[in-house]
């Protein structure tokens, strides 16, 4: 080039950074190209013409500079390359490669080599780990297509991709589960083509409805990930958003197909705990089948690109399997299924199942069709249809409530599930100055189960040793599983967006409207068809046994029974229909069934106004609003009863903890069932700035700070919806008391369709409220970033990212009662008096917790022994309340750089504090209330998140060369080392009495105080058991809690370290321009290389008190109301988490062919 026609690239330019602005509406689906032409003496340039030209599919934008050099080009495609061409009075030049990755808003500033300006050429490169620009202003990172090619995920999905981000975590593999700053998983939003394709409902751990990523990844052009997004039109999270856009057709036909495949064979060995040992992973066989195709229609003008995956795998299968089994042995032997299996048919008539059935297979076929449309060179418009169907295979078991349990196939099902969505897009450049972008998308899905089994959900109890498996006791479980006796889901999402963007001087304002609207349709009702629990029962006069191993007996205690002893009596009771515990809902009041499914639509209208003022080359700033309304047409039937002003219970006559009468609540609770979000509003201010400074080598600050609100899982919503007290109710009946279920032989029935009643107990409803002061889910984010180019191109980032919690969730129990003493550490009680009677707890033979409910154990008649003051007439009365606890702050150390041109490399580290009120681990309420470790039940406290990650490091490597031609070869290295998932410490049962295992363990001041009473098994002194106690505690570091609770959360499981590889190589094709790609991915490569290395061990979730672990049994109080401390000596011990194989290396191969 003539140099006296050379222009000189500022150095911000030259970096041509990524920024997070959103080109016009979020979540954003195309990129921009903007900036400013001076003269070197530092004047605008006007009227410069600016054309950018798509060279794969022609297409092209043009932009003419205004009086104060500006020019800005939007709703251009992802990717490139682009040739960028700035022309002034007739002479032109040109500069190819200009590449854009998604949102981002390119900066080509450019000032001239003379005073008049014969010709501009602006240039790009690639795009790669630039950070600097300075419309870069909040947290987030880029994923380029290059990086998509080179790192390995196993998942095929993008949350793989995401955890490239050092904030952004996998805190669960097995579920993928992905999580930021320690918030909530359910919080993060994916969307596609600006469609939500995450798990709206929040059913689902790892944020998708399907098992599978809805649109296949090789669809994907590229990714975005958001953490602090000022842009106005950001909404919908408050967690991440991993935005991605997909491959559109161009000017010339190109296409690919790809074969996946992994199995049993290419999997490290499975690690039993209890005996150091390790087994072959379970068999199994995955393939993934995919084609794309895209190409003109008119060339020029019109194009389209299709997709097509289709996921087939056995991968799945029980968890749980008998003694012997190749699955995870629980202590039942086949031979006590085969006693089982005879009763059920010879008695019953029915079939159970078994449990060495063959495992069912997982499908997901999915489709894509998109297209592309320039109207001139200032329209273009795009529609994308896809569709995902899904059948998912599930085998429920349960290894928390109730017990650890194993399923017979009866028990199994497979959930069936589409979701279809339509996306159409309209972007305008109606001048220089003025854009404008319309959207309209519709997403449709459908869930619902296709049960093995048409029963009512039926659980054996076995108890005893069985040679050779950990643990005395399990569930055998068959029969319909309880939550798909009537399970449909069906929600219906229509969006509206409209936007405009337009540019006066200095300033570029944008402003629009979105509108949500959305029909759910949820039918979640359990135990419809009945669920029975069999179980040994002690021996009386009317509890009477013919088995001829028990007949000599007398009136025995099951405690005292052997195991053989024990099952007989069990499969006695299954065979009269003996029931231990029982529970049906049906209608009630009038109402059937159908008229409890939860029938409901919510809107949102959201408006937006935001300027981007550029004060100066230096100092760039951006402060807008949103507003959200919400709209809820229809309101849950109305409880009348519930509503009414509660009457408390209370105790009298109780001069030691073990006496004294209960008077149990009446009335009802207070509160309005009919209150919905309706009409709720939220105002967010946003705020963000970028400078950057006139240094040799790049360097910037940036940050900015603004409120965002989330959606709360669409399945909270609808709770109210589904439990109004009024349509439906639970029969029940269960223990040795006045309530337990009737001794006569045959209550049990078969039958689903005609299920029994109890005289004397009316259907006791579950209700659900949500408060007056209950909000959307809305956290203040801020951050401040410090950026510096090193030598040899090393880029450093300094970066803290705050939140604080606005509007958070969780739930109160409502029917409690009132507590019918205080605890010595201050906590509320709510036992009966019986529960805190010694006599009733006692350690058996082998040093297992005996809690004793018959007798004098027993709760008087119409009482309970826990929630003693609770009002019978209703179960569980939940409340979600508004808190505004909560919050964390993440800081990053991070560097990236390029070397030899063929390697890029990133090191990042990421130390995190976040606190929250509750998990909110479950779709349902009540489950969400249970999973919350507590000190006092209801508790407004904040503590260390349950998804904390606490300390992160991270570390990619990618190297790409051409050994042999055009032909690439690459290899790319992931890996992470972070410190291992918070736990709580808890009490083997339920010390407070409010009738769940989650209460907080109290340590005393010091050995010997005598604030508790120690107990210990057999022979053992509670002095012995109390230097038991305290050796534990000093172990497990917790004698910091000396005199107090252990805080929630506040224990780390160990550190862990994975590394990720991928290694593919390019090979000739069978035509011309034709190429194949071999790709191996190695997931955990460190345990291939040693079976030890890589395990992730965690405390197991318990749908009691969440991550918890315990040591300690309550057994009740002494006669001064001290608690009395069971000591076995025995301590929960961690689980190496494999359902997945993600403790284990896995390998998968992936055949390629690109034409």
């Amino acid at each position: 080039m003539n140099s006296s026609k050379r222009i000189r690239i500022s150095q911000l330019s030259m970096a041509l950074a990524v920024a997070l602005t959103a080109p016009v509406m979020a979540q954003n689906t195309s990129s921009a190209i903007g900036g400013r032409i001076t003269s070197n003496d530092g004047k605008p340039v006007a009227g410069a013409t600016v054309s950018i030209k798509h060279n794969q599919s022609g297409s092209v934008s043009s932009a003419v500079t205004d009086a104060e050099g500006r020019y800005s080009s939007r709703g251009l495609r992802v990717g490139g390359p682009y040739t960028v061409t700035i022309t002034k009075d007739g002479v032109i030049e040109t500069r190819d490669n200009v590449y854009l990755q998604l949102a981002e808003t390119k900066s080509l500033d450019a000032s001239l080599g003379q005073k008049v300006l014969d010709s501009v050429t602006v240039t790009g490169v690639a795009a790669g780990s630039e950070v600097f620009s300075a419309t870069n202003m909040g947290a987030g990172t880029n994923i380029s297509p290059e990086q998509l090619k080179s790192f390995a995920s196993i998942q095929r999905n993008l949350q793989d991709y995401a955890r490239l981000d050092p904030r952004l975590s996998q805190t669960d593999k097995e579920r993928g589960e992905i999580s930021v700053g320690g918030q909530n998983s359910r919080f993060n939003s994916i969307t596609i083509d600006s469609v939500a394709t995450n798990d709206t409902f929040g059913l689902e751990a790892n944020n998708l409805p399907t098992a599978k990523q809805p649109i296949s990844i090789d669809a994907i052009e590229s990714v975005q990930i958001n953490i602090s997004n000022y842009d106005v039109t950001q909404k919908g999270y408050t967690g991440a958003n991993i935005n991605a856009v997909t491959k559109s057709g161009t000017n010339d036909f190109h296409g690919s197909l790809s074969y996946v495949y992994r199995s049993d064979s290419m999997a490290g060995d499975r690690y039993t705990r209890s005996t150091d040992t390790y087994t072959d992973p379970p068999a199994f066989k995955e393939e993934t089948k995919g084609f794309t195709l895209g190409g003109p229609i008119i060339k020029d003008n019109l194009f389209f690109f299709a997709a097509y995956e289709e996921l087939n795998s056995t991968r799945g299968g029980p968890l749980a399997g008998p003694a012997g089994s190749d699955r995870f042995n629980v202590p039942i032997t086949d031979a006590d299924i085969t006693a089982a299996q005879n009763v059920a048919s010879s008695i019953w008539g029915i079939d159970i199942g078994s449990a060495d059935a063959a495992a069912a297979e997982l499908k997901v076929k999915d489709a894509l069709i998109k297209l592309d449309a320039n109207i001139g060179d200032n329209h273009r418009a795009s529609l994308r249809w896809s569709k995902t169907e899904q059948d998912e295979p599930l085998y429920p078991s349960n290894f928390t409530s109730g017990g650890l349990a194993m399923s017979l196939d009866s028990h199994w099902y497979t959930q069936a599930k589409s979701i279809e969505t339509w996306v159409g897009q309209f972007f305008s450049d109606w001048s220089e100055n003025f854009s404008t972008e319309f959207k309209v998308s519709y997403r449709d899905y459908a869930s619902e189960p296709v049960n093995n089994s048409n029963l009512p959900q039926i659980r054996l109890n076995f108890s005893g040793a069985v040679p050779g498996v950990t643990g005395t006791s399990a569930g055998l479980l068959a029969g319909t599983e309880r939550s798909r006796h009537f399970n449909d889901l069906a929600t219906e999402t229509w969006n509206y967006d409209g936007g405009a963007n337009w540019f006066l001087g200095d300033h570029e304002l944008k402003f629009g409207f979105d509108y949500d609207d959305n029909s759910v349709y949820n039918a979640f009702l359990q135990d419809t068809r009945g669920n029975y629990t069999f179980d040994c029962i002690n021996a009386s006069g009317t509890v009477v046994y013919t088995d001829p191993t028990l007949t000599g007996l007398g009136n025995f205690s099951c405690s005292a029974l052997t195991r053989a002893q024990y099952t007989a009596a069990m499969l006695e009771n299954f065979s009269r229909g003996r029931p231990t515990s029982y529970a049906v809902q049906v209608g009630i009041n009038g109402f059937d069934l159908n008229d409890g499914v939860a029938n409901w639509d919510y809107q949102n209208l959201g408006l937006f106004l935001q300027d981007t003022w550029a004060v100066n080359t230096n100092l760039t700033l951006t402060y807008g609003v949103r507003i959200d309304r919400k709209s809820m047409g229809v309101s849950p039937a109305f409880n009348a009863a519930a509503a009414a002003v509660a009457v408390n219970g209370f105790v009298t006559g109780q001069t030691t903890p073990g006496t004294g009468t209960t008077t149990r609540a009446t009335g009802g609770f207070g509160y309005d069932n009919t209150n919905t979000l309706d009409g709720n509003s939220l105002f967010q201010p946003r705020v963000g700035f970028n400078y950057t400074f006139d240094s040799e080598k790049p360097m910037q600050v940036r940050g900015g700070f603004g409120l965002f609100e989330g959606a709360a899982a669409n399945v909270w919503l609808s709770n109210p919806y589904s439990n109004t007290g009024v349509t439906t109710g639970i029969i029940s009946c269960s223990g040795t008391s006045s309530s337990a279920c009737p001794r006569n032989n045959g209550f049990f029935s078969p039958n689903p369709g005609s299920q029994p009643t109890i005289a004397g107990s009316p259907p006791a409803p579950n209700v659900d409220f949500l408060s007056t002061g209950l909000e959307q889910p809305s956290v203040w984010k801020a951050n401040l970033a410090f950026e510096k180019e090193l030598s040899g191109g090393v880029v450093m980032s300094l970066e803290y990212v705050r939140t604080i919690v606005e509007d958070g969730i969780f739930y109160k129990h409502l029917n409690l009662g009132q507590a019918t003493r205080l605890g010595t550490d201050g906590r509320d009680l709510f036992y009966h008096p019986v529960g805190f009677s010694a006599s009733c707890y006692s350690y058996s033979g082998t040093g297992a917790l005996v809690t004793s409910t018959s007798g004098a154990c027993a709760a008087p008649t119409n009482m309970s022994r826990t929630r003693a003051l609770s009002n019978r007439l209703f179960s569980n009365v939940l409340l979600a309340e508004r808190t505004g606890k909560g919050g964390g702050g993440a800081f990053t150390v991070a560097f990236s750089g390029r070397a030899f041109e063929e390697l890029d490399w990133s090191l990042g580290f990421t130390t995190t504090n976040a606190t929250e009120v509750s998990p909110l681990t479950s779709s349902v309420s009540n489950s969400n209330w249970n999973s919350v470790s507590i000190f006092n039940s209801n508790e407004e406290v904040a503590a260390n998140s349950a998804y904390l990650v606490k300390d992160r490091f991270t570390g990619s490597l990618n190297w790409k060369h051409n050994f042999f031609g055009d032909y690439a070869t690459r290899f790319g290295v992931f890996y992470e080392g972070r410190k291992g998932k918070p736990y709580s410490w808890i009490y083997n049962n339920d010390l407070n009495g409010d009738g769940t295992v989650n209460d907080l363990m109290y340590i005393p001041t010091a050995p010997g105080s005598g604030e508790v009473v120690f107990k210990g098994p057999g022979s053992v002194t509670a002095a012995q058991a109390e230097a038991t106690f305290w050796s534990i505690i000093e172990a497990q570091g917790l004698d910091q809690f000396a005199g107090s609770a252990v805080s929630r959360n506040s224990s780390f499981a160990p550190w862990t370290n994975t590394f990720d590889v991928r290694i593919s190589q390019e090979l000739p094709g069978l035509f011309k321009g034709n190429k194949a790609t071999l790709i191996f991915d190695i997931l955990n490569f460190g345990n291939l290389l040693n079976k030890d290395w890589g395990h992730i061990d965690e405390i197991a979730f318990s749908s009691a008190g969440g991550l918890s672990r315990s040591f300690v049994d309550y057994m009740g109080l002494d006669a001064s109301g001290k608690y009395i401390y069971g000591i076995n000596g025995t301590v929960e011990d961690f689980v190496t988490r494999q359902a997945s194989g993600e403790s284990q290396w896995a390998a998968q191969v992936t055949l390629k062919y690109e034409f």
